[in-house]
């Protein structure tokens, strides 16, 4: 008779043999690819007659020279392209662009054949097999611009996301875990980021631009202090880096997606749990939905023996792996902040919270009217907690901010207005708003430092023109808004990527002459017109010369008096002795 171990380990080796023979399968029955292009596959829409090809960015504009073929299984003939027979190798394409098509017509037996070959200097990403809610065995083709082609890679994929992820979407976000023969982990490279198995495919399905989540996280990545333990772990990143790609899946055109590493123990480089003295040492918590624990004005007692703290998700260590888990450190940070007040606040936070990164993640929030991220959608986490118990955060899936409401029916207007009154949701972000708290000095003068770098007009619209400029040279925004425009995952809307780009640019604008006059007024912007000119030195010296005019805001340095310190700080700043301050 088989004992446990015996009936495992042979469930096991059955399970395998399965995965062997359907990845075996997989290869033999992929998506066939009916032109080949220097020797590698093209991609097509079995709706449009689209056929797509990479090639890098230099070619546009130019003359593409390539060896063209036909499937010999396909049993096209007459093949021309553009009306020229394909008599000879290699073909040249004169005049590539990302709007031109290359009509390509042939004759098989099954009638009449016309495809329309079109390049992108975007990489594609091809996926096999029927996705849905569970983990299925398929595989996964790249083909990046410069030819290189990881092909039919082993993978498990599935549907991935929460409001994204409900009944009647259509263009859907994915995970993706790369296998081996053997259904083991398989770490991959792909598009210059991090070696890994687990990757994520952001489809932007509800945002009209497609880029907002990718344009917000890598601002996040820029802007944001390096962690407090960078010193031990330099390579840990507190967001998700992606690139931009173009994808099929079961011979469909999706779309414009957003290939993502995961927020887990390698992206934050956290400390491994030690095996042989089975001690905790890194953890990682996930905020799975919105409650007032999670906003930490209220506590509630923890259970190791639970992988959840009330709506906070043990990440790290894999519960199902080492449990009981540890709670404690994240349950005192948030006893600390419910049971307290700005007093205890300004004593003891930096004993509970990596205060650089918070101050960032405010200001962060708040410019974005990110709503969906001050309590939900953070993952808290410790480096070493039997060295600091100290949480830092990552940030995660920033598509509802820069101007975009998700419940609104045309996706504006409400809280996605550039002057809406974006309220903190968490208690010690709350705090951080007390001009009571020490803090508070600080977020506003780290809120005109980044003015001047990373939060500049200037600095945001590049940004955001250098994400989505390639994608309409690329031909990809025309491929999307053919794809998706007026689907009901968009209420309906038409899809107007290049529009949508320049309501985010007017929308930065308006955002940030409201944060400077309001919440992040510079001490020094007297008249709260949003800048430092010579009108603000004249409405103090005014009042100090005749004592009419009157404002609070004339006591610049915060001493409670109005004085000619105040004025001389204010002459400082004009003259850009003190700028930085």
């Amino acid at each position: 008779m088989l004992n446990f171990f015996d009936l495992y380990m042979a469930l096991l080796r059955c399970r395998r043999l399965v995965i062997a023979i359907s990845a075996l399968m997989l290869v033999a029955v992929g998506v066939h690819s009916q032109v080949i292009i220097n020797g590698n596959p093209t991609f097509s829409d079995s709706t449009s007659n689209i056929i797509l090809y990479s090639i890098p960015q230099e070619y546009f504009g130019h003359t593409f020279t390539a060896t063209f073929q036909v499937d010999p299984a396909t049993q096209w003939q007459n093949i021309t392209i553009n009306g020229k027979p394909i008599s000879s190798n290699p073909i040249t394409f004169t005049n590539v662009s990302g709007d031109k098509s290359y009509i390509i017509r042939a004759r098989s037996s099954e009638g009449p054949i016309v495809k329309r070959l079109q390049f992108t200097f975007l990489p594609i990403m091809s996926i096999e097999g029927e996705i849905g809610y569970d983990f299925v065995d398929t595989h996964v083709t790249l083909l990046t611009p410069d030819g290189t082609l990881d092909e039919s890679m082993l993978a498990q994929v599935k549907w991935r996301g929460g409001y994204t992820n409900t009944e009647g979407r259509h263009k859907r976000n994915y995970s993706i875990k790369f296998i081996d023969e053997n259904g083991e982990k398989q770490d991959r490279r792909l598009l210059g980021m991090r070696r890994d198995n687990h990757w994520k495919l952001d489809a932007g399905q509800v945002d009209l631009s497609r880029v907002r989540n990718r344009v917000a996280t890598d601002l996040w990545l820029d802007m944001a202090h390096e962690p407090y333990y960078y010193n031990q772990a330099p390579e840990a990143l507190t967001a998700a880096r992606g690139k931009m790609v173009e994808v099929f899946t079961h011979g469909k055109y999706m779309g414009i997606y957003s290939l993502m590493e995961c927020i887990d123990r390698k992206q934050l480089q956290v400390k491994k749990y030690d095996e042989d003295t089975k001690l905790i040492h890194g953890m990682i918590w996930n905020t799975t939905s919105w409650s007032k624990v999670a906003e930490f004005k209220e506590w509630a007692y923890y259970d190791n023996d639970n992988p959840y703290f009330n709506t906070f998700l043990v990440e790290y260590p894999d519960f199902e792996e080492v449990h009981p888990t540890h709670h404690e450190d994240l349950y005192n940070a948030v006893r600390f902040v419910a049971q307290g007040n700005v007093n205890s606040f300004n004593a003891q936070a930096h004993l509970y919270f990596d205060m650089p990164v918070l101050i960032d993640y405010a200001i962060f929030t708040q410019f974005l009217i990110s709503v969906d991220n001050g309590v939900n959608n953070i993952f808290w986490v410790i480096y070493d907690r039997e060295i600091d118990k100290k949480l830092t955060l990552a940030a995660w899936d920033l598509d509802w901010s820069l101007g975009t409401n998700r419940d609104s029916p045309n996706f504006r207007g409400g809280k996605a207005e550039p002057d809406y009154d974006y309220k903190f949701s968490s208690k010690q972000f709350i705090t951080l708003k007390d001009p009571q708290c020490i803090y508070h000095d600080d977020m506003i003068e780290r809120y005109w430092q980044l003015r001047k770098t990373w939060l500049s007009e200037e600095s945001l619209i590049e940004r955001l023109n250098s994400v989505v400029t390639p994608l309409v040279e690329s031909g990809a925004v025309a491929r999307e808004e053919a794809r998706w425009s007026g689907d009901s995952d968009i209420h309906g809307l038409p899809l107007d990527i290049v529009g949508e780009k320049e309501y985010i640019i007017d929308w930065i604008k308006k955002r940030l002459a409201h944060l400077d006059r309001t919440l992040m007024r510079h001490p020094c912007d007297v008249d709260s017109d949003g800048a430092v000119t010579a009108f603000d030195i004249s409405a103090i010296l005014t009042y100090l010369l005749n004592g009419t005019g009157y404002d609070s805001n004339f006591d610049v340095n915060g001493d409670g008096f109005i004085t000619s310190s105040d004025l001389g700080m204010l002459y400082d700043f004009v003259l850009g002795l003190n700028q930085n301050e």
